[in-house]
């Protein structure tokens, strides 16, 4: 136990002299990440010159006269194959656009018009898609429309739990944030580094997924490469996460911002310690009649943040320390870095923006999540289930 401490202590002390350098020479550390974002893109191109470079390597070999270097020509000939294989693997190269429910404007004209209304304001980006999401989360996720990640379809993902949570105006806020950090009219370089979090990511699913000769060196490189990225980059994402929130006070007032703030927190900080591990509890022991979490979490939600209750979350959401893999800043950092000194602790009334955004749909889309998450939820208990079968069968039986 000693030991397990001292470890503990010591990974504790080396994060925090992280942290220490990182602030103190920002820009050293930004130019760090973008030399390993670029790492990513010579991965990509890697390939496809050896195989340009390799075809006029071979021909001059052969071509050099009566003393041909065999050994040259068999080592170019292995690096062109390789290179042919992995670069036919490039042109099939297809990554999936974020799942979950995709909306038409028919069915939430409400929501179409707010984002055409921030969109308006701030320029950029283009908003291809939206889609509903059984997680909190609002972003914008770029998929490559090939190999090489430069042009993009943008889907603006919205989580249900958020809509739920939120108040309409909340809500109205968030997407301004988002919209604005994705402009990059203030922060060209760190949004770039935060979107390259989720095409690398993508990257890794999709070679992951894919089979056939000449796709493993890819799978190998981002398997490594992409978690190593998403590590070192989460101080970069951290600062355009508190320039998203400068954004919005672009077209809220400082009040509302912070707001907003603290709604997105507090319900981030209930949803995660203690909605879900409660609703997980149950899913457990009531393995027949499965819960349908999304369709109470709204009133359970509004019932919870209430007089003292909330004034209690909002202490514990201000005393969370910093997830070391989380992008999202604490509370008191993002309150701090819009001029604010306390959260704002008001109840949140008014119209929730599932209500005002989703209206008539609101049922049928959280009939469609719940089952998403359902799907989710048996999917990961077929995965356990072979590993307790197999911990069971090779575990020697004991006496009593």
């Amino acid at each position: 136990m000693t030991r397990f401490r001292s470890v503990r202590n010591l990974r504790h002390n080396f994060h925090e002299f992280v942290e220490a350098v990182i602030a103190k020479y920002p820009r050293i550390y930004l130019g760090g990440v973008v030399l390993l974002a670029l790492a990513g893109y010579a991965v990509i191109l890697l390939f496809p010159f050896l195989l340009l470079a390799g075809i006029p390597s071979i021909y001059q070999a052969l071509t050099a006269g009566n003393d041909i270097a065999w050994q040259t020509v068999s080592l170019w000939l292995v690096i062109t194959i390789i290179s042919g294989l992995v670069s036919c693997r490039y042109i099939q190269y297809k990554p999936s656009l974020p799942a979950g429910l995709t909306l038409i404007e028919n069915k939430a004209p409400e929501l179409f018009r707010l984002v055409r209304q921030m969109r308006s304001h701030f320029k950029r980006p283009v908003i291809h898609r939206i889609v509903i999401t059984p997680d909190y989360e609002l972003d914008i996720i770029k998929t490559p429309r090939w190999a090489l990640p430069v042009w993009s379809v943008n889907t603006l993902v919205i989580g249900l739990p958020l809509l739920q949570c939120l108040t309409a105006r909340q809500f109205e806020c968030m997407v301004a944030r988002r919209l604005g950090q994705f402009s990059k009219r203030e922060n060209p370089l760190t949004n770039w580094l935060y979107q390259l979090r989720a095409i690398w990511q993508q990257y890794h699913a999709s070679y992951r997924q894919q089979k056939g000769t000449g796709v493993e060196p890819m799978k190998w490189i981002f398997s490594a490469y992409a978690p190593l990225y998403s590590a070192c980059s989460v101080y970069a994402a951290r600062r355009d996460e508190l320039n998203a929130d400068l954004y919005a006070m672009e077209v809220f007032n400082d009040e509302e911002v912070c707001e907003m703030v603290t709604a997105d927190a507090v319900c981030r900080y209930y949803l995660h310690n203690r909605y879900w591990p409660a609703v997980h509890k149950i899913a457990a022991i009531e393995t027949k009649t499965l819960p349908a979490p999304h369709s109470k979490m709204a009133a359970a939600v509004h019932a919870t943040l209430k007089a003292e209750n909330l004034a209690k979350l909002v202490d514990e959401t201000l005393k969370e320390k910093q997830a070391r893999k989380s992008p999202v800043p604490t509370l008191q950092t993002r309150i701090q870095n819009i001029g604010h000194s306390t959260p704002h602790r008001e109840e949140l009334d008014g119209t929730s923006a599932a209500e005002q955004y989703l209206s008539t749909s609101i049922n049928g889309v959280i009939a469609v999540i719940d089952k998403l998450w359902l799907k989710t939820l048996l999917e990961e208990r077929k995965k356990q289930q072979p590993k307790r079968h197999k911990h069971a069968v090779t575990t020697p039986a004991t006496s009593p």
